[in-house]
């Protein structure tokens, strides 16, 4: 036990840099990078009122109705979700990919010891997604509906648990995966492959279930009838896209009862057995899957000399440092799921659910009908934030990692690393907007003129939008990262870059709000681009003299 609670603490202080942020808060040199994270959430704030206040008006609907537990289901369901579909991503890297496995593997220690430390780890990183989820739900719930004190302990212990069955899920399943996917030479593409499928099919499985679940409810008879005498009807219906969603809704809204109870005990119990079938599991699986991943071949190293000059072919540097980049996305698929991935989900999904017919997204469609002109500043937005949420930008010189220095040694210009590095966003940006079109083709009739404004202006609004995380993650490059993982997902230059891109694309939103129906939607265009172009050049300008300075004092 001693040798599982060491290797929780060490992972935990790597993971989460505790000695670090100690460090840097005593130093008064940087403290400052304190204060732009303050203030790059407190950007967020607002916007998390505005869906707390919306949240508020649901709970009232659902209550004028009889059936504020399927309120608190929604919050369950929707943040297992969101832990589960995440956690493929943070288990495959935390797991499979560490720096420090090299140094975990030989050592006489069991691999449940190894998986059981860092499945602690994600644990304590994932209360970090999903507190921020359910405890609206919970805490509207409870204060609406005058809840004692029974409900807050209950409430207590499921959020406490939360996160554990949707991550044995992903463990178990990751770990299968990896086993019977270490194939020679292949496998990176094929594990990728796979996974990006995978993800795609729980998707369409889950809006499957939720048009099932629909449909027998709205084909039921005296369905009015049983809604009014049935408090839990909503709740017992749905329950079927996630049994434990059910069991920790029903336990909070019946907290006085027996049945709350056992729906408690059944919540937390399935989680806790699941823990135990994975740990079981992880002594048949995961080193199998591991092997893979630390063994170096020795046949790369065969090349006879002719052949490698075959294969040199000299590029601009602008342009071989944006392959460099884009190999390492693609080839790293812990990188490749988080900005590949982070770009095309969304637009999956709404894809998904025009081919399956979603019914629930009419209004969706009669709102887009209405205003071709709306849709297309709507969607050259949505392009511009996925130009931050790809995170490749914000990310750019993290990824390097202690080997950044290299860089300062290459004879690349300051303006041929902008260059690069904004191309391989670039192309990240345009496989979103290729998914991005193809769906609201599959929804609407696009004019020929309104697709090539959201290509042009989307793709241009991408630029400063990734150069604004550049400019943070140059200021503060994370190099003692152990996994992708932190370089991407734990990275605080993320959020700082997502913050003040949101305040930044926020001001052009609110000034094309007040134009709109007062000027000529062309000028509007105009004045974006103008925009824009002024912001690139300035953030370009500011990047080179960053770069510079600080390859100048990089260690």
């Amino acid at each position: 036990m001693s040798k599982v609670m060491s290797l929780i603490k060490t992972d935990l202080n790597i993971t989460f840099g505790l000695s670090s942020i100690a460090y840097s808060f005593k130093a008064k040199k940087n403290r400052w990078q304190i204060i732009v994270f303050a203030l790059a959430m407190l950007s967020l704030i607002p916007s998390y009122f505005l869906l707390i206040k919306v949240l508020i008006n649901l709970y009232e609907a659902f209550r004028q109705i009889g059936q504020q537990s399927y309120f608190l289901m929604m919050g369950f369901l929707g943040t297992q979700m969101i832990v589960l579909v995440f956690g493929f991503i943070y288990v495959m890297s935390k797991y499979y990919f560490s720096n420090d496995l090299n140094q975990l593997v030989p050592l006489p220690i069991k691999p449940s010891y190894i998986l059981g430390s860092k499945f602690v780890t994600l644990m304590v990183s994932e209360y970090l997604t999903s507190l921020p989820i359910i405890l609206p739900f919970i805490i509207i719930y409870g204060i609406n509906g005058h809840q004692g004190f029974i409900y807050w302990i209950y409430s207590f212990f499921l959020t406490l648990t939360l996160p554990i069955l949707p991550l044995v899920i992903a463990s178990i399943i990751i770990m299968i995966f990896m086993k019977y996917t270490n194939i020679k030479g292949k496998k990176d593409a094929l594990r990728i492959i796979t996974a990006t499928i995978f993800i795609v099919a729980v998707v369409a499985i889950q809006i499957q279930i939720q048009k099932l679940a629909q449909k027998s409810i709205l084909q039921g008879e005296d369905f009015f009838f049983n809604l009014a005498r049935d408090a839990n009807l909503l709740v017992n219906k749905f329950g079927i896209l996630f049994p434990p969603s059910k069991w920790g809704a029903l336990a909070l809204a019946n907290p006085a009862k027996l049945a709350g109870f056992i729906n408690l005990l059944m919540f937390i119990f399935s989680g806790i057995i699941g823990f135990i079938i994975m740990i079981l599991l992880s002594e048949k699986l995961f080193f199998d899957g591991l092997i893979g991943n630390i063994e170096v071949s020795a046949s790369k190293g065969r090349r006879k000399a002719k052949d490698i000059e075959k294969s040199i072919v000299v590029n601009k540097p602008s342009l071989a440092l944006a392959k460099k980049e884009l190999v390492m996305l693609f080839k790293t698929p812990i990188y490749l799921m988080n900005s590949v991935g982070g770009v095309l989900i969304g637009p999956i999904i709404l894809a998904i659910s025009v081919l399956s017919n979603d019914q629930s997204i009419e209004p969706l469609v009669n709102v887009l009908y209405s205003n071709l002109d709306i849709v297309t500043l709507g969607t050259i937005a949505f392009i511009a934030f996925l130009g931050i949420m790809n995170s490749v930008g914000s990310t750019t010189f993290s990824r390097e990692g202690k080997n950044l220095w290299i860089q300062r040694t290459l004879p690349i210009r300051a303006e041929d690393q902008i260059i690069g590095r904004l191309l391989a966003s670039l192309v990240i940006q345009v496989l979103g907007i290729i998914v991005t079109i193809i769906s609201l083709i599959l929804i609407i009739r696009l004019e020929l003129i309104n697709i090539v404004l959201i290509i042009a202006i989307g793709l241009f609004a991408s630029i400063p939008m990734t150069q604004i995380g550049m400019c943070i993650d140059i200021i503060r490059p994370m190099q003692n990262w152990t996994n992708p993982q932190q370089a991407m997902k734990q990275n605080l230059n993320v959020l700082i870059g997502m913050g003040l891109a949101v305040v930044y694309g926020g001001l052009i939103g609110l000034l094309c709000f007040y134009l709109y129906n007062k000027i000529n939607i062309s000028l509007i265009y105009f004045i974006i681009v103008a925009i824009l172009a002024i912001t690139a050049i300035v953030l370009f300008v500011v990047l080179k003299k960053l770069i510079t300075k600080q390859f100048q004092e990089l260690e």
